[in-house]
């Protein structure tokens, strides 16, 4: 099945909104649009078979020092004046003396129309009523009206002078970077939209988890912990974005829905199994939480068909017309259009975490570098980085004074001013049952140092018998 069908297809499966579909790329106008871009190139004499040979003339010559094709016979560029306002044009280096093309192989019709559009600028102006403009030649005072030498010495220079160039505007083609322009405002456009309706939902329920977490009841705290676990299930499913090695960074459409969907069954398991318990208004909250996820999730494959629509269409318009647009027009297009160039998916991201996520503490977050449970009692070095104090304690003993994380000589000197109580408060405030397992296993540690391995096995009995 072609790419066509595929796409109208996508559009028309009714997972987009209609104000969607009508701001997708219109792939079919495009395409119709391209047969017209044939139909003028071939009423120029500038087949494709023709161009191909001018764009070998271009591919022989040298680059200046920014990468530009010197002494081109063959150019075709757009101004782009205004945001939607495109000016196709192909510029043709031709013989000064009949307006002839230069240096390649043209069949006898595309000679003659370029003849006809080369003589019918006047001497005194640059752009006829057709709009083709042309650099006229300046004739020696001892030529004749032709331009024909008078002698063969004169000839010859004249045969080293530049080539003109005659400017051949193409209005179907204007037409079509009009429409694909148009096409991508729009798409803009939605994505701001959607964009700033994202913002918003995941503002509301920033607050409503600041809310939550203010509240002093029972069971706020416990919906706290609810909504703990339901983020560190999301955290480590990576939805949209990858910490690993091998596929680091942004994933496409299909990969995030994949990760979504782990994400979803993990999530079904916990409160299958009551370990999460919410409340009308938290699993309201938690509802929107994951339709601000489906939102996004059909945004991302929205703009990854219209990204691939952009591209297809562009290879079909340099195979059918030998333009040569797709490197350099449709870069620019990609480069100036949000939609194109953006990844909504890392931005949003980032507002989930810095407006949702951050709101609850995550046990990870705070967790001693060195023996991976909480920092309780944390000692913050000179240098910044925070330790639990028993591990501290035993690089002390060890002699070790190099910082594990910067290998700063920072550890002999710490003490017990070094405890940063601020973090002390705010662990106890937030993980109070991993506190209260760190300092029992503090507790052993430093008995097992004072009286051997023995103390352990006690107060494993002790528990025992309790």
């Amino acid at each position: 099945m072609k790419f066509g069908q595929d796409y109208e297809a996508a559009l028309a499966r009714g997972e987009y909104p209609p104000d969607w579909v009508n701001s997708a790329i219109s792939y079919k106008k495009l395409k119709k649009c391209i047969k017209r871009v044939q139909q003028e190139l071939l009423s120029l004499g500038l087949d494709k078979e023709t161009l191909d040979a001018l764009w070998k003339h271009v591919g022989s010559k040298g680059s200046d020092a920014d990468g530009r094709v010197t002494d081109s016979l063959l150019q075709y560029t757009v101004k782009d004046g205004e945001k939607v306002s495109f000016t196709p044009k192909l510029t043709i280096v031709v013989d000064p003396r009949d307006g002839s093309p230069m240096d390649a192989w043209l069949s006898p019709d595309t000679r003659r129309i370029l003849r006809r559009l080369a003589r019918s600028s006047s001497i005194d102006s640059s752009q006829n009523q057709d709009g083709v403009s042309l650099e006229q030649p300046r004739i020696p005072n001892d030529c004749d009206k032709s331009g024909q030498s008078l002698d063969n010495k004169e000839e010859e220079q004249q045969q080293q002078q530049p080539g003109n160039t005659v400017e051949v505007p193409l209005t179907a083609d204007s037409e079509f970077f009009q429409t694909l322009r148009r096409e991508l405002a729009c798409l803009d456009d939605l994505q701001q939209a959607e964009h700033a309706r994202l913002q918003e939902e995941i503002t509301r329920l920033g607050s409503e988890l600041r809310a939550l977490r203010a509240s002093r009841s029972r069971r706020s705290k416990k919906e706290v912990e609810a909504w703990r676990k339901i983020f560190e299930l999301y955290s480590d499913a990576e939805v949209f974005l990858s910490s690993h090695e091998v596929d680091a960074g942004a994933r496409d459409a299909a990969h995030a829905q994949q990760q979504y969907q782990l994400f979803n069954q993990s999530l079904a398991t916990q409160q299958k199994n009551d370990v999460l318990k919410l409340g009308k208004e938290a699993n309201a909250a938690l509802s929107r939480f994951l339709q601000i996820n489906v939102n996004l999730l059909r945004l991302l494959k929205f703009q990854e068909i219209n990204r691939t629509a952009l591209s297809k269409i562009m290879k079909k318009f340099d195979k059918r017309t030998s333009l040569h647009a797709k490197r350099s027009v449709a870069q620019s297009l990609t480069k100036t259009s949000p939609f194109m160039a953006e990844d909504l998916a890392k931005a949003t991201c980032f507002t989930i975490s810095e407006e949702v996520l951050s709101i609850i503490p995550q046990l990870n977050d705070y967790l001693c570098p060195i023996c991976f449970t909480i920092s309780w009692r944390p000692i913050r070095l000179r240098c910044g980085h925070l330790f639990c104090i028993r591990c501290m304690v035993i690089m002390q003993r060890e002699e070790k004074d190099h910082c594990p994380l910067c290998r700063e000589g920072v550890v002999m000197e710490a003490t017990e001013s070094n405890i940063d109580k601020t973090m002390v408060k705010f662990l106890k405030a937030n993980f109070k049952d991993d506190v209260k397992e760190k300092q029992r296993q503090n507790e052993i540690a430093a008995g097992i140092d004072q009286w051997g391995a023995a103390y352990e096995h006690a107060q494993m009995q002790k528990c025992v018998i309790m």
